[in-house]
């Protein structure tokens, strides 16, 4: 995987058993001790923290930063309620542990091609059409105008926060550096999903509603 590296800086790092992405917003209970002290550095110094996913094997170095946006609630013990969002990308390049709280020297990147609108432009239109066909099949409904509006590396990653795609899919599609790529498995997965729902209906007619065929599927 290539990665365009811009600058090392030495940024925070929070844990977590999930992935962060770009435009993604982050609301987090802060209650350790240290977490609450980086939160409180990050806030005076209007610094962003890295997250990276802490899965049950291993800690993965590529993450995303967070910056806080605002706190939504202070508790008289110290605890914190504060929402964020993703910002940059970023590879943990030289893990350090400072007092009290984790930090690395990261390498920040981006997408190589965000420059080849011809191709990125149409790609990002068909995956609109498949979130409104998605959204249809399952009986709901997608904001056309608001989609439309999206970049298409915004689109990439804000469907890519999607509920359907793994933690493991979405550290993937976190680590790519195309956005023309990440469209296309977005997208891939979109008909996934529309071809499960409809097989999904399909064997419901056979063999009735009140069996679990998703279930049964797996």
């Amino acid at each position: 995987m290539k990665t365009m590296e811009s600058s090392q800086n030495r940024l925070p790092l929070f844990p977590l058993p999930l992935v962060l992405l770009p435009f993604m917003p982050l609301p987090l209970h802060i209650f350790e001790e240290r977490y609450r002290k980086m939160a409180a550095h990050c806030l005076e110094q209007n610094q962003p923290f890295g997250v990276v996913y802490a899965g049950s094997n291993q800690t993965r170095t590529i993450g995303c930063t967070a910056r806080i946006s605002r706190v939504t609630k202070r508790y008289d013990d110290g605890r914190l309620d504060i929402m964020c969002v993703g910002e940059q990308r970023f590879r943990a390049e030289q893990p350090l542990q400072l007092d009290p709280w984790l930090a690395a020297e990261v390498a920040y990147f981006g997408d190589e091609d965000t420059h080849r609108i011809a191709e990125l432009a149409p790609a990002a239109r068909e995956v609109v059409k498949k979130l409104e066909l998605y959204a249809a099949v399952v009986g709901g409904t997608v904001d056309r105008a608001a989609l439309d509006a999206l970049e298409p590396q915004q689109l990439s990653f804000v469907t890519s926060a999607s509920g359907m795609f793994s933690l493991a899919q979405r550290q993937n599609l976190l680590e790519l550096t195309s956005t023309l790529d990440r469209l296309q498995a977005v997208k891939d997965m979109l008909m996934h999903a529309i071809a499960r729902r409809r097989m999904t209906r399909a064997a419901q007619r056979v063999v009735g509603s009140d069996t679990d065929i998703e279930a049964l599927l797996n």
